[in-house]
């Protein structure tokens, strides 16, 4: 197969003996915005709109350039404004919610959503990002009975079965789970979100090999699926392979700094490491994200009984138990202060078998609550 800036500059050569040609052009300029050429690309859109004139798709295709520059503004604006000549044009009226939703402006998304979908009018290839939407907005059993009342138009759309299959992960309906991502790994074996569903579900069934298989692929298809990577952290945490827990969780954080579960696994890998001042930054710095989450408090308390900080790890104990009293990391801060824990390879030990499973009073385990 030919490389593809070599393509794009045979582009140039037909484009000199053929100028009038716009479908070429407008091919030139998809090559163009998706090696991310987007001076390029505006050239080639130029020389399209020369020979075609206002020719709304490639309005529409300028929007999608402007998205991809990171001007949303600039985008909607346009989008919206083709929506307002051609009212009747469901496709344009759907990317307009694409870009709605990509701009994480989901509400308003939603709005245009509801009405294709009211209307009967939802173009097939829509009903991913529709799902998406909802997913977002955390509407997550209105997703899973859409998923069943529009049964037959997702099973033409396997992008969307993907995307559903991993909505009914994070609703707990892993039967329904298996379902949608049979089907979207049927049409789609790459499909990002049935991977990501694969995963879970394999995490689910304390399978640490199958998790690493699916999410490993997840990953090098696309490097900035921040959630992946902290499954894939879960994943070496069970596996007891802490440096390559560590590794995922802090690429998971690179890409969403939010998320305490990730700050959690990285604490609890550099622990099984030894790098207790290390874990202490990361417990730490999920504890700034929210002071009332009390595994939280008691895994600062953990790290600061393994420094020796006693006066700090008896207050966090205490924050913790008030918020959650079946915590499981305020009663490991209790064994080591007390000295139940004397050597650091105890310590290690008890950590890898509750990674590994054992449960808390309320039947969550420290894996529970990292995946959360």
């Amino acid at each position: 197969m030919s490389n593809p800036a070599d393509r794009l500059d045979r582009y140039d050569g037909y484009l000199q003996q053929d100028p009038d040609n716009t479908s070429l052009a407008v091919e030139a300029f998809e090559l163009a915005l998706s090696l991310g050429l987007h001076a390029r690309a505006e050239g080639y859109l130029d020389h399209a709109q020369a020979s075609a004139g206002e020719d709304p798709y490639l309005q529409y295709r300028r929007a999608s350039l402007r998205a991809a520059q990171g001007r949303w503004e600039d985008a909607l604006a346009l989008q919206a404004e083709l929506c307002q000549r051609f009212p009747e044009d469901n496709d344009l009226r759907a990317a307009l919610a694409n870009l709605l939703h990509y701009a994480g402006r989901y509400e308003e998304a939603d709005t245009i959503w509801s009405v294709l979908q009211e209307n009967g009018s939802m173009p097939g290839y829509a009903w991913a990002n529709r799902l998406r939407t909802l997913h977002f907005l955390g509407r997550l059993e209105e997703a899973m009975l859409l998923g069943e009342t529009c049964a037959p138009a997702l099973q033409e759309a396997p992008e969307a079965a993907g995307v559903l299959s991993l909505i009914a992960v994070d609703a707990g309906r892993f039967d329904d789970a298996r379902r949608w991502v049979q089907l979207a790994l049927q049409a789609t074996p790459e499909s990002i979100e049935a991977l990501t569903t694969t995963g879970a579900l394999a995490l689910a069934s304390k399978d640490p090999a199958g998790a690493i298989a699916a999410l490993t692929r997840v990953v090098q298809s696309k490097p900035h699926e921040g959630r992946a990577w902290s499954s894939l952290g879960v994943a070496h945490l069970l596996q007891q392979e802490a440096g390559a827990a560590q590794s995922n969780f802090q690429h998971a954080l690179a890409l969403m700094p939010g998320h305490i579960g990730s700050w959690h696994g990285l604490g609890w890998a550099c622990l099984l490491t030894g790098d207790v001042a290390k874990a202490k930054g990361a417990f730490e710095q999920g504890l700034s994200l929210d002071r009332n989450f009390g595994e939280s408090h008691g895994a600062v308390a953990v790290a600061c009984a393994l420094a020796g900080l006693r006066d700090e790890a008896e207050r966090h104990i205490e924050l913790a138990q008030r918020l959650d009293s079946t915590g499981l990391s305020a009663k490991f801060a209790q064994a080591v202060l007390s000295g139940t824990l004397q050597r650091p390879d105890e310590f290690q030990a008890l950590v890898a078998r509750a990674l590994r499973g054992v449960e808390a009073p309320d039947g969550r385990s420290l894996i529970d609550w990292i995946r959360q």
